[in-house]
């Protein structure tokens, strides 16, 4: 798991049972907790474990279907080393555009565009109060807009080094429908297993 895939990962779970027939959903849902003792939900943060259990399962053509699925939640584009992506699953960008209605949550996100802090450098430069920092900052990890990046030695222990998916984020909000498009660093974006298939159309 990395890079966007937890950020997806609900709205492609969606889309995967919506499109999926009911009897290969059953039988894909039994082979990955027999096989690798996992539920459907957390295979598709782990995407290539997903994929290898569909594949010997149907005769679906797997990539099609995962880019099918893909597109009715993002849209994504190269240039210039950087991946520019518009999200438009209502849901995930409506869950983007809550946390920018906090302000505290706003801080800490804007201070992880283009860096990255462990959590005491990310309370320090976002101002954000510590208590409820901490759970904030732990929450959009849940939901990955915030990922782990790497360890630095504190104090003899090893901390995690965060940042934020989107090196640049804008919110298109009209009526009745919110569109989030944002810039996503080569590094991230490549090491989301969940849209190697629509990378590889990109090369």
């Amino acid at each position: 798991m990395g890079g966007i895939d937890r950020l997806i990962s609900n709205a492609l779970l969606f889309e995967i049972k919506k499109k999926m027939d009911l009897e290969l959903l059953h039988k894909v849902e039994r082979e990955l907790f027999l096989e690798h003792g996992m539920s459907i939900k957390l295979s598709i943060e782990h995407f290539q474990k997903f994929t290898s259990v569909l594949k010997k399962n149907s005769s679906l053509d797997v990539s099609k279907f995962e880019r099918d699925c893909l597109d009715k939640i993002i849209r994504i584009k190269e240039s210039n080393e950087k991946y520019f992506v518009t999200i438009i699953n209502p849901i995930l960008s409506d869950s983007i555009l809550e946390l920018f209605g906090e302000y505290d949550s706003r801080c800490i996100i804007t201070t992880l565009l283009d860096k990255e802090y462990t959590i005491p450098q990310i309370l320090k430069e976002s101002k954000a109060p510590k208590t409820s920092g901490y759970r904030k900052i732990e929450n959009m990890m849940i939901n990955g807009l915030i990922v782990e990046t790497g360890k630095v030695l504190s104090e003899s222990k090893k901390i995690s080094k965060l940042q934020c998916v989107f090196q640049e984020i804008n919110l298109d909000i009209k009526k009745g429908k919110t569109v989030v498009n944002g810039i996503i660093p080569k590094k991230i974006m490549e090491e989301s297993s969940s849209v190697k298939s629509i990378l590889r159309t990109l090369e």
